[in-house]
This record gives structure tokens, sequence and C-alpha cells, in this order.
């Protein structure tokens, strides 16, 4: 029986072998067998993926590092090599210069540690942070001038109060270099760099003055409530003043109220200071006050909290430490609290924005903990009775799963190694404070130590084992997130483990990923479409990083380290997708066609070619002017053409191939499975294409279309866009499959396959 099928969409991606006989699936007839170095569209035609263009060598070759984007904007956008110990900077595909040498800032980062470094950006700040080092900020101050640095903590964030009996004194209440003496065991070695909070009981509470003579009070230390009052009768004018330090300067002090009587009014008033400063009380008398006149400043906070940071450890009662806040007093006081973030306690996993705040989560000691800053104070973690307060939250989880990865949507969600939580309002008609807070497990099928990835309003994050990617999403038949697994139909895929991640938006929306053994997938995305579709890429090499950032035109920038055996020496190289390849296929400028890995565009106008020296010793494709040259050999950082050209682009040459799903129909006397079958001819549509090859065997192949004969001899074929008719003949065989690929260094763009083949047999 002779049939004619229609293949016309290979969006749903390469599928898993598992389910490669499952034909009455919805999604089987757009997936396929193979795909690789294919892109599929989401329209349901597959694209070649461009070639990767050469930038430059990492720093180390015997190291991997990892690349992180850094948009500033949509016209100022960097891409961060983060190495053993050091960081970089590309802009515009070239390293940022510092003299003559690429501009480089030390990191605290290992090798080992690279990959589970998470990071929250904040205009031209990053916040990085990682469980065995202090949270770090990358400051962007020009472009050719950045500072990475350990956070320099506005106010610290703490553990809970201690509720022992052991106290805690300091020698002096300023200054560096002063004694810290407790009175039982409680210092270790690692908390050399861990800061303390201590309290004081307010040897004065409130400072007073009279009304019957000009006077100024006493500066009083002031963080959160105040309140002030008037009393009697009294004539002249009040001014409120405040100081960030207790200065003796008059000129560092400033109004911020002023008062006026007279002798025809008090005032009872309050006011609120987000920061700690000194007020005080100035009085001009115009008239002599009552007996009794006075004015009164009270602060709403009994105590005054100090902090101090550990330098050195003596013993277990003994350590030295340097002085962050001036302390009330030098006597022992039982209100201390030790820092959250340390040598000794951990640091935090992760990191995210929300809802102004920074949010830390999770660390050795508290692997559950949620710290949150003061709004708008990212380096502000101080616990006051204001709404805008820092908050310290822990899951009340069944099992003490570490946080994994956060994200801000219109809550914030938690990746922990166990579980999915959302942390918003206990109240949803009162706004996020410290006293407002409630925390929801969604689903339980657990997170990679792994950054997620934000695409539009659905978050992707990759499970536990590092096999599945899941989207979160919430669902209003349910009233809360769930996260279905996005690789049901493609396991196959993620063998060997997802380890980094980025999103590409434009021109495809593709979630980009690179597996444990060096190959990098691509899933593209497009929810609202249904389109969920797996492809694999492969290089002579292994892709070690990837990340994406904004581009000029109309597509994102996807950058890799690619780590190759280059004349038998092991390089480490940042490449990126070549900018502007779909400008070229659309314009059907063969000039300009990038169809080559680890490549270069080298003008020219003669035979030789130069600067190829990353490939010495390798064997290259080329396309010169437009068209496909033998392959070559560099030696000495070159090669020679059999014709001069203008301009050649030369590389490695990777291999794209699709291979369907299995023709398989349901005939009037049973399923056409298990029998015998034959492709005897094929149409294919092709969009702006040259070259390919098709078999119906994978091992016998056949030109697709190079060149009619109408084409002039003297010049490359033109590009082909329509339908073309290939004669196949294959074999009778249980299988009836239409395998395509493309070698050479030009584009392939499949929209339909259209095999008629023959099916007999019982």
């Amino acid at each position: 029986m002779a049939i004619t099928s229609l293949i016309n969409s290979f969006n749903g991606g390469e599928f898993s072998p598992l389910v490669a006989t499952r034909v009455q699936l919805e999604k089987y007839a757009s997936g396929c067998r193979v795909l690789e170095n294919f892109i599929p569209m989401t329209y349901g035609g597959v694209n070649r993926r461009p070639g990767t263009e050469y930038l430059g060598d990492a720093k180390l070759a015997n190291r991997r590092c990892r690349l992180i984007g850094f948009n500033y904007s949509t016209t100022t956008r960097f891409v961060l090599e983060l190495g053993h110990q050091y960081l970089r900077f590309w802009k515009d595909g070239v390293p940022v210069q510092s003299g003559d040498e690429p501009l480089e800032v030390a990191s605290p980062w290992t090798e080992e540690q690279l990959r589970e470094v998470q990071y929250c950006q904040i205009n031209d700040i990053m916040y990085l942070t990682h469980p065995l080092a202090p949270p770090q900020k990358l400051s962007r101050k020009a472009d050719e001038e950045w500072t990475l640095e350990e956070v320099d903590w506005t106010w610290p964030a703490f553990l809970d109060e201690n509720i022992e009996d052991t106290t805690v004194a300091v020698s002096h209440i300023s200054g560096t270099g002063r004694g810290m003496t407790a009175s039982a065991d409680l210092f270790e070695a690692d908390h050399v760099g861990s800061y303390w909070q201590l309290a004081h009981l307010r040897g004065q509470a409130y400072v007073e003055i009279r009304l019957n003579t000009e006077e100024t009070s006493d500066p009083l230390r002031i963080l959160g409530d105040w309140e002030f009052t008037t009393y009697d009768v009294w004539d002249g004018v009040i001014r409120l003043q405040r100081c960030k330090t207790n200065s003796s300067n008059d000129a560092d002090w400033e109004t911020i109220r002023t008062y006026t009587s007279e002798a025809d009014r008090n005032v009872s008033t309050t006011g609120t200071e987000e920061k700690s400063v000194f007020l005080r009380i100035d009085y001009d008398r115009e008239n002599p006050g009552g007996a009794r006149s006075r004015a009164l400043l009270e602060a709403g906070d009994a105590r005054v909290y100090g902090v101090v940071r550990i330098t050195a450890v003596t013993d277990a009662r003994h350590a030295t430490v340097d002085i962050i806040r001036d302390l009330e007093a030098t006597t022992a006081t039982k209100i201390w609290a030790e820092g959250a973030w340390s040598d000794h306690r951990g640091f935090p996993r992760t990191v995210g924005l929300h809802e102004q705040r920074i949010i830390y989560g999770g660390t050795r000691h508290k692997p559950q903990m949620l710290w949150g800053s003061v709004v708008d104070d990212f380096e502000n973690f101080r616990f006051s009775s204001l709404d805008d307060a820092a908050f310290a939250f822990a899951l009340a989880a069944t099992e003490g799963n570490a946080i994994q990865w956060l994200q801000s949507q219109d809550t914030l969600l938690i990746g922990t190694s166990g579980d999915e939580w959302t942390l918003g309002k206990a109240d949803p008609n009162e706004p996020t404070t410290p006293s407002n807070i409630q925390a929801r497990r969604q689903s339980s099928y657990g997170s990679k130590f792994l950054r997620s990835v934000l695409v539009n309003d659905v978050t992707l994050f990759v499970q536990r084992q590092g096999r599945k990617v899941r989207e979160l999403v919430y669902a209003f038949e349910k009233d809360g997130w769930v996260a279905p697994d996005l690789t049901i139909l493609s396991e196959h895929v993620t063998r060997g483990e997802i380890v980094e991640a980025a999103y590409q938006q434009q021109p495809d929306a593709i979630y980009w990923a690179i597996r444990g053994d060096g190959q990098l997938i691509g899933m593209t995305y497009e929810r609202d479409q249904q389109v969920v579709g797996w492809h694999r890429h492969t290089t002579q090499g292994a892709f070690e990083s990837v990340a994406t950032i904004y581009g000029n035109g109309t597509e994102d920038e996807v950058w890799f380290c690619v780590r190759r055996e280059i004349g038998g020496e092991t390089r480490r190289y940042i490449e990126r997708f070549k900018l502007g390849w779909r400008e070229a296929l659309e314009a059907e400028d063969k000039a300009l066609w990038f169809y080559v890995d680890c490549g270069k565009t080298v003008s020219a106008e003669s035979t030789d070619l130069s600067g190829l020296g990353h490939l010495d010793g390798e064997t290259v494709s080329v396309l010169a002017d437009g068209a496909v040259e033998t392959d070559r050999t560099v030696e000495n950082g070159g090669i020679s053409l059999s014709a001069p050209a203008e301009i050649a682009a030369v590389g490695l040459p990777f291999v794209s191939r699709l291979l369907p799903m299995r023709l398989e129909i349901d005939l009037r006397d049973g399923s056409s499975v298990s029998r015998i079958k034959r492709v005897a001819r094929l149409s294919v549509n092709l969009y702006k294409s040259l070259g390919g090859e098709f078999s119906t065997n994978g091992g016998e192949w056949y030109a697709l279309y190079s060149r009619d004969t109408g084409d002039a001899m003297d010049d490359s074929p033109p590009v082909f866009t329509g339908e073309k008719e290939v004669y196949v003949g294959g074999d009778f065989a249980r299988d009836a499959d239409v395998h395509i690929r493309q070698r050479q260094p030009l584009p392939l763009t499949i929209l339909t396959l259209v095999p008629r083949w023959d099916v007999t047999g019982d």
C-alpha cells in the first residue's frame, strides 16, 4: 500500500528512545528521534544552529571558568568570566582592558566552587554568595573600573538573642583591638571574622532641659521611636536637632523640627528614626518661663545596641575585637547575639531581590532560614519595630532541607532540596512586614543547588537529581503553584545532569543548559503555544559554561566557555553564537553566513588567510565569499585558499542531524508497526537553504540540494526556498526512516518533510 505522510512540525524536540513506539501520543508527530545541532522553531520547522565565533582565551587553560551575564541596560551589558580566584570582564566581544592587560579583580572562589556561586543584580551592583565564603559585592563604577569586595554591612544579620546565663563584656566602648571576655566557653577559632551584637540597658533613657534659661541638652542616641513633650508655660524657640555621630561641633547638627511659643502652647509629638542617630534639644529663651517649665525627649527603646567583629581568638573565653558600632557600656551583659554568617556558622547559599529587600537564604547552621534586609537598605539587617525593618524567618518544614534558590514573582518562590515553597503575606490586605509573613509549601519535588531561571511569568528549576527541568507556575484551579516536568518526553537529553543554565529570549525563546559531560542542550519554550522542544548541540570539545545578555539587534547574545584540544593541548576559549546570523540568512547574504565553530571571519584579497593561531594543527571548514572550499589544515596560524576571497568564515566543522519519529499509520487491517516498509520518494520543503544530505538507512547519503542545471557554474549556487522532491528508492525494512544532515558550512532550514512510502505484509 502506498502512503503519503506529512511531517510539518519538529518542535516537539528530541524524544527519549523510551517513547519511540508510543505512536498514539498527542505530540508524537512533532517529535524527533535525533535533533542535533538543529534548533526547532515555534512555527514547527527547524533551523541549523549558527556557528560559534572565537572571541579569545579564558585566563587559565588548565582550569574551568564560569560565565555570568551582567545587563546594566539594554545598551550596556557585560559578560563576567568567573574563574579560579579571579574575575574578568568582557564587553562587545572583547575583554575590558586595564592598560595593556585584561582588567581583573581577585575573587574568593575556587574552580570547584564556581557553579555554586549564586547572584542577584541591582542596577550596576551585583551581590554574590557561596556557602563557604562571605557574601561579595561587585560594583561597576565605570566600564573600566570594577571592584569585588566583601559586603561592608551597615548592620549585619544576627542569630537569636542569648537566653542563657552566659555574659559577654568588651573592655572599651569604641576602638579597635579591644578585648572581649565571655563568662563561659563560647569562642572557637573559626569565629574570627564573625560579628557580635551586644546590648546594654540605657544609662539614660531620656534628656531634659528647663525652659527658664537658654540651654542645649545632652545628646540621646535613638533608633526607632521617640517622644518629645513640653510642660507648663514657656516663651521662645525650641529646636529638635539631629546628628549622625555624637559631635561636639554645632555645625554638624541639623534642625529637624522647630517649635515656638509665646507662653501660649505646649508640644507633644512623636517620631521615628530608621537609622541610629543622636538627637538633642536646643532652646532660645524670649522671656523667663515658669519654674516648672521643661522639655523632655524620651527614647522608645530601653536598650542601646553595639556591634563588634572578632579579629582573633585567644581561647574559648577571650577574643580580640574591632568595635563597629559603639557600645553603651563595658559592663558584662546577657543581651548578646552571635552573627548569623561566619566561617563558624556558614554563609548564605543563595540571594534574591524581592519587594525592595535583599533576601539571603540558608546556611550550614540554619539551612532553612531566610534573612530579609531593611526595605531599600540592602546592607542593613537590623531588627526593629518598624514595618520596613529587617526580618529572619525559618521555614517550618518536617525536614531540614537546605534552601537551593530564590526567585521573586508576585510572591517569593523558594526551592529547597526537598520542597518548593512560597513566602508571602499572612494578611493579603496588609503590606509585607516582619510580622505579616507566611510560608506555604507548594510541592515536594526538591531542587538541585542551581540558580533558577525566570522565563516571563514562569520559574524553571532543575530537580534535585539534576535530570528533570520543572516549571513552577500558578494554577488557578488549585489556587496554588504546580511544577510539571518539562523533560517527561526527553528524559535522555539530560543524562550527565544539568550543571548550568541560562535563558535566551530573542529571536527564539530557548532555555540553554550545560550537561556534566560537556554537551550543550536547549529547550525551545513558548508556553503560550504549548511548545516544549529539546535539542542537543555538539562540538569538537566540551561546552563548560553558558551565559546570555541582551544584544544590539533582534537577538540576545549566547556566550560559552568551551574546552578544546588544539594541537594536542587543552585550551579554554570564550565563544558566542555568531551575531546577526538570522539577518544574514534572511538577506541571503552568503558572504556573512557562519556555520563553523570556534571560527573567525577573515578579510583578505588573496589566497592566504592568517589570524587563525587558535586553531593551529586543526582541520577547518571554509566558506569563502559564499562558496564552500575543501577542508584545510591550519599551519602557523593560516591557510591558503584555491582562489582569492574578500571574506571567509573559517572554523571547526560540525554536523547537524535530523531524524523524525518512525513512519507509522493505522491501516484497515491494523497498525503498520512491525510491517515491512520502504520509502520511495521524499519531498522536502526548504527555506533559504543550501547543501544538505538525506538517507533512508543512515549509511548511504545523497545530496539534498546543491544546484540546478540552469545555475551558473562559475558561482556558488543560489539560495533555495521551496519544495524539493528526490527519488529515494530505499530498501524494504521494518522501519521507514528519513535521515537529514548538513556537514557543509551552509544553512539548512526544513519546514516540512513529505515521504511517500510503501507498507506490505501482515
